[in-house]
């Protein structure tokens, strides 16, 4: 494409030949390639500005930084006061708008996202539609499959794979939306064909320091609902039905089947094989079975449902896809083996998301639960107390532990956790700061009376100790320790 045609009507300035030949697009100078525009921005830690030199060594032929550009710059250089906001109609225009080729459906929430995603590309691909998917367990269609740095990439990569997806067959995508995406323009430029609102509690208040502009974010995907398309919005939180007042053509959901909700129960069971039942829908009554587990993952599975609906799937290919639907890895993901116990993973890692799960397992095998948990470093200080006040509420045996501690100091997070189940009075907790121990001492003293939950990290492969990523996988430390406990009897 050429530069004038790539620019055209952005407002950027600078005396740069209009008809070079641009070939790509890339935001990290380490990635660049002969042809590409490399758009460098002043961030927290860095600014673009002074990444012109390796942009220029891997080919790039133009970039677009913040104004002034530097005078001895290797590259010609455009400005804009801010290049990070032009990235988004950059990437759409380069590749050619493939949302407006593609049925898309956006999930936003705090909880839920990747399972909700993951259904409801089940759907699509059910009816016929093949589905590429975009979230925090990575970005995949057919035999394109890309292991996901961010929950939504950053805008040049996220159009670039949605072109990608396209070409390669693709009708269809359905995309975890994160807040930071939203706040910070990432999905700018992209329209859908379904919003969905799971839910709103505390997380993320690092970078957008309250509730009210967290909100504010996840509000933003529905103002960029393609002409009459439709809303699928959770009301069992008092934010979902503000949102269901400024949007009320959308499609409601709620686990409570009393509910004014447009998709409720009508009547459902959950237990350790999973949620079957009939539901109530627009459309009729709809019946399924799911081996999905839990009392939140009925609420995902209504929310997938919600997508149905608002797309005028068939019922029995929502049923069928359903049906066909394996646990997500680290979302209350049962650990299959010989044990007379549950062992379950899960990705918790909010006071929220912790009592839900808590909830479900306790719902589900009404035992005693052993717990292991922590909290991450560099995030949202504020919830370590509620996290541990949650565990040590609704866990028998709360065992403390670390959780990616980052750049902080391991044991000063456990403390500020640590305080929150000193509330509770609850004296059976323990504090094992090594977290494979941890996971063996739950597995050592758990019996048939007891179920065994491992919160926090879900599918993640690697521990982040300051800058080192340490191999540790939750799913594999448990594995581990039950075949330590039982012999070689575990199926995974």
């Amino acid at each position: 494409m050429r530069l004038r045609d790539l620019i055209r009507g952005l407002g950027v300035q600078g005396a740069v030949d209009p008809e070079l030949e641009i070939t790509g697009l890339e935001h990290d100078s380490r990635k660049t390639e002969p042809g590409d525009l490399f758009v460098g921005w002043q961030g927290e830690r860095y600014d673009g500005r002074d990444f012109l030199a390796a942009a220029a060594t891997g080919g790039a032929r133009a970039a677009l930084v913040s104004a002034p550009a530097p005078a001895d710059s290797p590259i010609p250089c455009l400005t804009a006061s801010d290049p990070h906001a032009l990235l988004a109609p950059l990437a759409a225009r380069f590749f050619a708008h493939p949302d407006s080729e593609l049925t898309t459906v956006g999930v936003t929430g705090t909880n839920g996202k990747s399972t909700v995603a993951a259904l409801a590309a089940d759907i699509l691909n059910e009816t016929g539609r093949p589905a590429g998917i975009i979230g925090t367990l990575g970005y995949r269609f057919a035999d394109l499959e890309v292991e996901g740095g961010r929950t939504t990439p950053e805008a040049s990569e996220l159009f670039e794979l949605l072109r990608s997806m396209r070409t390669a067959g693709a009708e269809a995508v359905s995309m975890e939306v994160s807040s930071h995406s939203l706040a910070l323009g990432r999905v700018a430029e992209l329209s859908f064909d379904v919003a969905v609102f799971t839910n709103l509690t505390r997380d993320h208040l690092d970078f957008h320091h309250d509730l009210e502009n967290y909100f504010l974010s996840k509000r933003r995907l529905f103002k960029q609902l393609k002409p009459h398309a439709r809303g699928v919005i959770g009301i069992d939180d008092p934010y979902g039905r503000r949102l269901r007042q400024e949007w009320p053509a959308s499609i409601t959901f709620s686990a409570d089947s009393s509910a004014l909700a447009d998709i409720r129960p009508l009547e459902v069971t959950l237990d350790l094989e999973g949620i079957r039942g009939t539901l109530i829908t627009p459309r009729g009554p709809l019946v399924f079975d799911c081996r999905l587990l839990g009392a939140y993952n009925l609420r995902n599975l209504l929310a997938a449902v919600g997508v149905g609906e608002a797309l005028h799937l068939p019922h029995e290919a929502i049923a069928a896809a359903l049906k066909r639907r394996q646990p997500l890895a680290g979302r209350m993901q049962p650990i299959a083996a010989d044990q007379d116990f549950p062992v379950v993973i899960d990705y918790a890692h909010t006071d929220a998301a912790l009592a839900a799960a808590l909830g479900s397992l306790r719902q589900l095998s009404n035992r005693k639960i052993a717990l292991v948990f922590g909290c991450g470093g560099d995030r949202d200080r504020g919830k370590r107390p509620l996290m541990g006040r949650v565990a040590g509420e609704l866990a028998d045996l709360p065992i403390l532990t670390s959780d990616n501690p980052r750049s902080e100091d391991p044991a000063k997070i456990i403390s500020e956790v640590e305080e929150g189940l000193k509330r509770t009075g609850n004296r059976a907790y323990r504090v094992v700061p090594d977290r494979r121990e941890a996971i063996r001492r739950a597995i050592g003293v758990a019996g048939p009376e007891w179920a065994v939950m491992i919160a926090g990290k879900g599918h993640e492969t690697v521990q982040l100790v300051g800058n080192e990523e340490i191999p540790f996988s939750d799913e594999e430390e448990a594995v581990r320790a039950l075949e330590e406990r039982f012999g070689s009897r575990t199926a995974g």
